[in-house]
């Protein structure tokens, strides 16, 4: 089924919309006697003939016609980057409407793209900007959503985006990205390089709106692309170097796995070994390995700005304790233990615990009195053998516990089966059910069974009474343990 495309209309013939675009143009570029008018009238007056005659024309020779009329303009179009602001986009709509009909509007639409992004809007410094991607957006949407041209239209409205720091305009454009990047990719039919220069435009936007975490995204996408055999290439190597340094810089990155399985950040071990060494302790060493690394190395020579010391320092703490407590056996820990692996305060130890669960990395308890941390949850940073073997340990505790547990039930099930093989009569007794008086001496008997009204009055108060303990006996026992 084919796509839906957008249909730009402007009333007229070819030949009368092609007349009075060459005419406009010769006026904004002055041109007297041999302008753009001038070069195509024999054109024009052949496709008029054309145009009235009954009989139908060859179209292929049409079609050259004004393939041919469509170049002559479009060589002069540049100058239509100076015309009025009002008149700015009623013109290239027009001449986006006739290269549409061209059979060579994907080489007409890739030269206004140039002239769109690459040339300022001289007529209009403030607006300009957005009228440049107000016609790159139509040019965008009157192309098939299957024709690759529409690729290079969207690289020309990343450069404007880019050169102009749009906030709004970008805010607009990232859900955009989300749904429709995956799609245009795969009907584009894009291959690995077009594909890297594309995520790399959207990197490159990212980065100037200050968006770290959608620069980081795309900066891995792009990495994706790179094939194993040029893994250790130069621009690889530049891709992987900013791919790193951008996961290491941005405080909400701490998931290093896809950067520590990417062939061209492997291959940087040999380039690059000291920042490879970086990487590798911040993806699963402590606060103690990096502080080591900085008395032999520092941030200025691995061509991170020191100002990321802080976010750095701050990021492998967090990350420092998210392993402590992943590897607790016993789910709880000390304060003690995260001050010294931290190397801060033990008052600031709770601060730090709230720190890391605000990033997500750990889930549990404070206790104060008891002075630890009661683990629920914590993320494993890398997840390999070693972990296997933790996970292979604790099952094998829990395993133990259950198995503790089973033995009590069975033991108990066993007893009670046992007790009820007696008869109701001791289970009677053992619930203070039975017939008291068979333990007691006769006389008490008889005291409690006196004579006359008034006895039996007085034993009647008196199993009153007996009632009354036993009731206030069980309701202590239920209000217990």
């Amino acid at each position: 089924m084919p796509a839906p495309t957008n249909t730009l209309l402007i009333e007229g013939t070819f030949t009368e919309l092609a007349e009075e675009l060459a005419q406009y143009v010769d006026n904004l570029s002055k041109a007297e006697g041999g302008g753009v008018q001038a070069d195509i009238q024999q054109l024009l007056a052949g496709l008029r003939e054309s145009e009235q005659s009954p009989e139908s024309a060859d179209e292929a020779t049409v079609q050259n016609q004004k393939n041919e009329v469509l170049k002559k303009i479009v060589t002069k179009a540049q100058v239509l980057n100076g015309a009025p602001e009002r008149e700015f986009t009623a013109a290239y709509n027009l001449l986006i409407s006739l290269s549409s009909q061209s059979s060579i509007s994907d080489q007409i639409f890739a030269r206004l793209c140039g002239y769109l992004s690459d040339s300022p809007l001289t007529s209009s410094p403030v607006y300009g900007p957005a009228l440049a991607l107000q016609t790159l957006t139509t040019i965008f949407n009157v192309i098939s959503s299957t024709n690759e041209i529409r690729y290079h239209v969207f690289l020309a409205i990343l450069k404007v985006i880019r050169a102009t720091s749009s906030t709004q305009t970008f805010e607009a454009l990232i859900p955009q990205l989300e749904i429709n990047i995956p799609v245009w990719l795969s009907s584009w039919g894009l291959d690995e390089e077009e594909a890297r220069t594309l995520y790399l435009a959207i990197t490159d936007v990212a980065a100037a709106q200050g968006n770290k975490d959608l620069e980081y995204t795309y900066l891995l996408l792009a990495l994706e692309t790179i094939i194993s055999q040029n893994a250790s290439d130069d621009d690889s190597a530049t891709l992987a170097r900013r791919a790193l340094i951008s996961a290491l810089t941005n405080p909400s990155i701490t998931d290093f796995t896809p950067l520590t399985s990417n062939d061209a950040i492997i291959a940087l071990r040999r380039t690059e070994p000291a920042l490879f060494d970086l990487l590798e302790i911040f993806s699963s060493d402590d606060y103690a390995s990096y502080t080591d690394f900085l008395e032999t190395n520092t941030l200025e020579s691995l061509n991170i700005p020191e100002s990321a010391s802080d976010v750095l320092s701050t990021k492998i703490r967090l990350l420092t304790l998210s392993s402590i407590a992943a590897t607790s056996t016993t789910r709880s820990v000390p304060y003690s233990t995260i001050a010294s692996a931290l190397s801060i305060p033990s008052e600031e130890v709770e601060m730090w615990v709230i720190d890391t669960i605000r990033a997500g990395l750990i889930e549990g308890k404070l206790s104060q009195l008891r002075g630890e941390f009661l683990v629920q949850r914590a993320t494993y940073r890398v997840f390999g053998e070693k972990q296997w073997a933790e996970i292979q340990g604790r099952l094998m505790v829990w395993r133990r516990s259950l198995e503790s547990v089973l033995s009590i039930v069975r033991s108990e099930r066993e007893k009670f089966a046992r007790e009820g093989v007696n008869g109701p009569e001791e289970m009677g007794r053992a619930n203070g059910w039975g017939d008291r008086d068979d333990h007691q001496p006769r006389g008490e008997r008889q005291q409690r069974r006196g004579g006359g009204r008034g006895g039996r009055r007085g034993g009647d108060r008196d199993r009153g009474g007996d009632r009354e303990q036993r009731d206030q006996q069980r309701e202590i026992e239920v209000g217990g343990d």
